[in-house]
């Protein structure tokens, strides 16, 4: 795995020069043809390792450690840095970390960890908080209250909860509903995936646009209690049951709007298993046949592993910092989030590495051992520019490795803590503000 990784550096480098060089790769990722033809002192690579690096202190302290990571003299100016960054179309990161998926997949095949040779993929959104600018507020909106009002983004992802790599992240207006962007996305999921959703996506359009495709693809969803076949199916006291799910109206009026002419007869064969949650009877909805091999005792577990997106959130916003944005245009939130999907990807490659020495390692600890998500990721970022301006990244990649197996903290398996509904307002952990930014 480490070879692996050591390719894979190597490769995102090349993808970057690659893309800096060559004006018809350059130009699916700037705004204009006359963008990065200059030389300057922020060209399209340097200005790329630099966002990704993630800026969260003042811009100045950040661009001037750059700097001295680079090991000149010289630096550029905050200014030179916000408009070097206009020219830069956000989609380059969003690119950038599909190929850094894509790549891991390829050069780890053997290694991959599945479930019945699936991929198991949550789905889930959350919120991002931003500030009160007027760009922003056009663009993403938000919510109000009594008080005030709150910019906020919405943002989305699919999840690889076993591999732990988001492979489809979206950012975008606060409004747009988490139906209509699964809606949106369920054409760019893949055959060997397994998608897990919580009850809001439990309705006709969802499932029917999984079992629509070119080959189906496989769902487990959490259904809302109140829906007339779910009542049905619990009153009936079965475990297992495989129904007929008509369509709604609404349904087929909004599948009339994706292209797919139905009516009232047409019906999607769906199976309903009825697992107990925390001591709550639920239903589950999926297309996982019991006569293919998955018996109804499989599915609390699988279900489970849904929490995982939860805790993937969680780091992005409490360690990554996440809503300490860099920038307070459209254009930076939007850099700024695929760029911190990016480096939690990456944190996640690297670390596998040197969890798998830990647990040969340390296999007769009480508790199995785990690598400190928070240093690990503080130690990556401070040395993410060596990382990827070295002629010899596995001399890096190795001290981190050796960094990352010092940091350990016990898994003690059992505990559940009660979840807390925090109002918007204390949601985010670290925010951006419009004068002020930490410089240590």
């Amino acid at each position: 795995m480490f070879d692996a990784n050591v390719k894979l550096i190597e490769e995102l480098k090349e993808f970057v020069s690659v893309v800096s060089r060559e004006p018809e790769f350059l130009n699916h990722f700037r705004f204009s043809e006359r963008d990065f033809i200059r030389t300057r002192k922020l060209p399209f690579d340097r200005l790329v390792f630099l966002i990704a690096g993630l800026c969260k202190k003042t811009l100045s302290v950040e661009i001037e450690g750059f700097w001295d990571k680079l090991s000149q003299a010289s630096s550029c100016s905050v200014s030179a840095f916000v408009q070097q960054r206009t020219k830069l179309n956000p989609r380059f990161f969003g690119a950038w970390n599909s190929f850094l998926c894509d790549r891991w997949y390829a050069l780890n095949e053997g290694k991959i960890r599945r479930w019945k040779g699936y991929r198991v993929v949550a789905a889930d959104g959350s919120n991002a908080a931003l500030v009160n600018q007027h760009e922003l507020i056009n663009y993403f909106g938000g919510q109000r209250n009594q008080q005030c009002f709150f910019t906020v983004a919405k943002t989305f992802y699919y999840y690889d909860v076993l591999n732990e790599l988001v492979l489809l992240p979206w950012i975008g207006p606060y409004r747009k509903g988490e139906l209509s962007i699964v809606y949106e996305m369920t054409e760019r999921t893949q055959e060997d995936m397994l998608l897990i959703y919580d009850r809001c996506f439990s309705n006709y359009k969802v499932i029917a646009l999984h079992l629509w495709q070119e080959r189906e693809r496989k769902f487990v969803i959490r259904a809302k209690d109140n829906l007339r076949i779910i009542k049905n199916f619990i009153s009936s006291q079965k475990t297992s049951a495989v129904v007929e799910w008509p369509p709604s109206a609404i349904a087929i009026e909004s599948l009339k709007q994706s292209g797919y002419l139905i009516n009232s007869h047409s019906t999607v064969r769906v199976r309903l298993v009825r697992v107990e949650l925390n001591g709550v009877v639920e239903v589950l909805i999926t297309n996982l046949w019991e006569e293919d091999g998955h018996p109804v005792d499989q599915f609390k577990e699988l279900y489970f592993m849904r929490w995982r997106i939860e805790t993937n959130i969680a780091v992005q916003k409490n360690i990554m910092q996440l809503e300490s944005f860099s920038g307070l245009s459209v254009t930076a939130v939007k850099q700024d989030f695929y760029a911190t999907v990016f480096m939690a990807n990456l944190h996640a490659i690297l670390i596998k590495d040197a969890q798998r020495t830990t647990d040969a390692t340390c296999s007769r600890r009480k508790y199995r051992m785990k690598i400190n998500k928070n240093k690990s990721f503080g130690k990556l970022k401070n040395s993410f520019v060596y990382l990827f301006l070295t002629q010899q990244p596995a001399i890096i990649l190795q001290l981190l490795h050796d960094f990352f197996r010092k940091e350990l903290i016990p898994i003690r398996n059992g505990r559940t803590f009660k979840r807390e509904r925090k109002n918007p307002q204390s949601k985010s952990k670290f925010k951006t503000y419009t004068n002020f930014k930490p410089a240590y």
